[in-house]
């Protein structure tokens, strides 16, 4: 056991662009595809994601000196500084509950997969580290007694079943808003907002007026023009948001060329990336069919893979300014918004997703998310600088609290956190 587990280790310290490669190819040879084949798609696949990053690095290094200044310019000041996803996925694999843990999701998959329960075939590993975060937290919070390791492995279980189930039911939306044919999104912080973001649309559905307005990519485009493509809103999305910040006409500039640039890539970064997949997914299919007549399955990825759809950057551009008012707003926010402001697009897929990109509607839902994030960020805070000083005191920031938004987006894994929480501590 120590050998796999060791295995695992070194291929997630390896990083996606290796990590995900090795993984398609074992399991590629392991569903009877040919070695040739097989090793070309996941070749294809991880030169597709070296791409990805680059681009969502892009992103990063340009929006983020635009978000320092809106924050020094507006002068937003609390106490609880987000200092991005890192901060949390070091308490996730810093404890020595992980083996526990991983072997309880990897279980928790093959028996829904066996049983029918899901189609979702979950490679996306590194990711796990969503639930081991739950897990981590709820035996570094309690007494570390046996109960509390049962607890843990119990919300892992709990968790990733529900993201399986969540991501099978927006597949279909998956594949065709944002062209992922025969792919899941297992990735908790990506989607566990549609549970609230589904009613929700289907609410504006039913309330007059609202259910009329319909501003998507086609619709705007045919009455835009030039202006309603991905390039044009990128350029300006990015022009306002510098200016906003009060930056010089060259930092503007090169803010809505960089921003412009993410829209256009994006898309066709994923378009690699499914082509990679395109090998393996087929032989997924086959092996089913052969075993399981008539069972579907999908492969279960990283949702880096769905936010090259134009709406769902742009919307997450547009939540940037919405988010830091709201976080100087709402009574009782104490986080203030900084690192993970730049991966807001992770986080708002499903702002977009039920309503086929609709971005009023995606504003509209984008904001309720921000408000759930917000708050539970800053719930998270004192124990989060806490787990911090126990598993890497270094990013650890003096005279103030530390926490991070990503772990605000999971949502529903609270849920489990409460409950075990009475019964360690």
């Amino acid at each position: 056991m120590d050998l796999v587990l060791g295995f695992f280790t070194w291929i997630i310290g390896a990083g996606a662009s290796v990590m995900m490669p090795i993984i398609l190819m074992i399991l590629g040879v392991a569903l009877g595809q040919r070695f040739s084949d097989v090793f070309r798609a996941a070749i294809t696949f991880g030169i597709a994601f070296i791409g990805l990053n680059l681009v969502i690095g892009l992103m990063v290094n340009t929006i983020t000196p635009v978000i320092n200044e809106l924050v020094t310019v507006y002068g937003l000041r609390n106490n609880a500084i987000d200092i991005g996803w890192p901060a949390g996925a070091a308490v996730a694999w810093g404890t020595d509950v992980v083996p526990i843990i991983f072997i309880t999701i990897l279980a928790t998959n093959i028996i829904m997969l066996a049983l029918g329960w899901t189609k979702t075939m979950d490679i996306d590993i590194w990711n796990y580290w969503h639930a081991l975060f739950i897990g981590s937290a709820i035996v570094l919070m309690g007494e570390r007694s046996t109960l509390s390791y049962i607890l843990a492995a119990a919300s892992a279980a709990i968790n990733m079943a529900v993201v399986f189930k969540i991501a099978d039911y927006i597949q279909p939306d998956c594949a065709e808003v944002l062209g992922l044919e025969g792919i899941s999104l297992p990735h908790t912080q990506g989607v566990a907002f549609a549970l609230i973001a589904y009613p929700l649309d289907w609410l504006m559905d039913r309330i007059p007026g609202i259910n009329k307005i319909s501003w998507t990519s086609e619709k705007m485009q045919e009455k835009l023009g030039l202006l309603g493509e991905p390039m044009l809103l990128g350029l300006i999305i990015g022009a306002v948001l510098a200016a906003a910040a009060r930056m010089e006409v060259r930092v503007i500039l090169n803010t809505a060329m960089g921003v412009a640039g993410v829209l256009v890539l994006l898309p066709r970064m994923i378009a690699l990336l499914m082509e990679g997949l395109m090998v393996i997914s087929e032989g997924a299919h086959q092996f089913m069919e052969k075993r399981f007549p008539g069972r579907e399955v999908y492969i279960g990825l990283d949702a880096a893979v769905a936010i090259g759809h134009p709406f769902v950057v742009s919307i997450a551009l547009i939540m940037i300014p919405i988010t830091l008012v709201l976080a100087f707003v709402l009574p009782g926010v104490t986080v203030l918004p900084l690192a993970d402001l730049s991966v807001l697009t992770f986080f708002n897929i499903c702002s977009v997703l039920p309503n086929r990109g609709n971005l009023f509607r995606g504003i509209i839902l984008g904001t309720i998310n921000s408000v759930i994030i917000l708050y539970l960020a800053s719930y998270a805070a004192p124990m989060m600088t806490e787990l911090l000083g126990v598993v890497d005191p270094t990013l650890l920031m003096e005279g103030s609290q530390v926490t991070c938004l990503a772990i605000g987006a999971q949502i529903y894994t609270w849920i489990p956190f409460f409950i075990a929480l009475q019964f360690v501590k």
